[in-house]
């Protein structure tokens, strides 16, 4: 009895497209002869196109489209036509050149920024395409065709890792996407150098507008255990805003500073300026140790602008000795920039200076050494490689008593 029904609802679907494609026929034979009677009867040609489009004859409809602009230069119906046939090609390079001409001719006409966002989307230029959804979606006014936008600028945001923003213009759409559980494993191995080896492993969940970070790490001195730590951190994403609450322990050998607990509170605003990302960035992060304490405050700035990022952070530390005035404050700076040159492959440089003895920087890691140096300077190189990994690539050049300590380290994560 199920299968008889199914059989009989794929019969009812298959005669319904039939009947709708007998429907297009008959419009593209109509405006066809429509056509023979007067052949520059702008209706009847714009009604052909869309007959070809409707019926998956692209290449025929783009060519009676580039007929009829040619014709009627002003009319901005066959401008849409080119762009809606190109996108169905998938010739996102022309839809950018001719695109940009058309804009020019019809700024006001919504569905051109709407494939203009979609190449740049394409090109994976976020930052370009939202500022174009956006603007589409101001001029738009009927529903079914401000929806593209909507879709499009939702996933802009997306990408932009801006997920309150996102689900917002998800829904304006009768079947917005589910978003789905997404995690990557991670695993590491770093040197110090010439006695010091790091083991690490993570694994990172995010869902919605929640991300959960999970890490472990064991150093060991001369191939012996030395110290392990326990990490989590926590993202909440608020309209307009990140809430990042980090937690840390450590403990190892060193009796003068084991064990070590920590924990950092982040709050990162997102702020839009037509294509320019500022992300303001105000942190407080404190840290137990057996003979002292770290109090520290940052506050920073991100500018995003893809493929480009610039981030600068001034840190004060203040240590809390047990010993009477032996209090120390001190300020740290760091700067790093990333790029990507091709795809997902991204290149990055990082700097810092000042007294660097239990700094935590921006992920929540304290640097758990008494003399760590002055001033660091480091490249990272991120790489995709088959079956959705990703390499990380990272070196830094530490400078103590104005002598070098290289640090290498090779991360690899998996996503799934």
């Amino acid at each position: 009895m199920k299968q008889a029904l199914l059989v009989l609802l794929l019969f009812c679907l298959l005669l319904s497209m039939k009947a709708e494609e007998t429907d297009y026929r008959k419009l593209l034979e109509a405006s066809r002869l429509a056509l023979a009677y007067n052949p520059l009867d702008t209706d009847a040609q714009l009604n052909l196109a869309y007959s070809h489009m409707m019926l998956g004859e692209t290449d025929e409809a783009l060519a009676q489209y580039q007929k009829l602009r040619q014709q009627n230069p002003r009319l901005s119906a066959a401008a849409t036509g080119i762009l809606w046939a190109l996108s169905a090609k998938g010739d996102w390079k022309q839809i950018r050149k001719v695109g940009r001409e058309f804009l020019a001719d019809f700024p006001q006409e919504g569905m051109i920024h709407h494939y203009l966002a979609a190449a740049q989307a394409y090109d994976r230029k976020p930052h370009l395409a939202r500022v174009g959804y956006l603007k589409a979606i101001a001029l738009l006014e009927e529903p079914s065709l401000r929806a593209l936008p909507e879709e499009g600028a939702g996933w802009a945001y997306l990408a932009l890792d801006d997920y309150p923003a996102a689900a917002h213009h998800f829904a304006y759409l009768e079947n917005p996407p589910e978003p789905k559980l997404a995690a990557k494993l991670r695993t590491g191995f770093a040197a110090k150098g010439s006695s010091a080896r790091f083991l690490n492993l993570g694994t990172m969940l995010t869902h919605r507008s929640w991300q959960l970070i999970l890490d472990a790490e064991e150093m060991l001195w001369e191939g012996e255990h030395f110290r392990w730590q326990l990490k989590a951190t926590a993202r909440k994403q608020l309209p307009h805003t990140d809430l990042n609450l980090s937690l840390q322990y450590l403990d190892g050998k060193d009796e003068r500073i084991y064990p070590g607990k920590a924990a950092s509170l982040a709050l990162s605003p997102r702020i839009y300026v037509q294509t320019l990302l500022i992300r303001p960035r105000l942190a407080q992060h404190f840290s137990s140790w057996k003979r002292h304490n770290n109090y520290q405050t940052d506050l920073g700035v991100k500018l995003a602008y893809p493929p480009l990022t610039l981030n600068y952070t001034a840190s004060r530390v203040y240590q809390d000795n047990e010993a009477l005035d032996a209090d120390t404050a001190h300020w740290v700076h760091t700067a790093s920039t990333g790029l990507r040159i091709w795809c997902d492959l991204w290149l990055g440089a990082y700097a810092g200076f000042g007294d660097l003895a239990f700094f935590t920087n921006q992920a929540g890691s304290c640097t758990d050494d008494f003399s760590p140096g002055n001033a660091y300077y480091g490249l990272s190189l991120d790489a995709p490689l088959p079956g959705r990994l990703q390499l990380h690539l990272y070196h830094q050049i530490g400078i103590k008593d104005n002598d070098p300590i290289h640090f290498t380290s090779l991360g690899l994560s998996a996503a799934f």
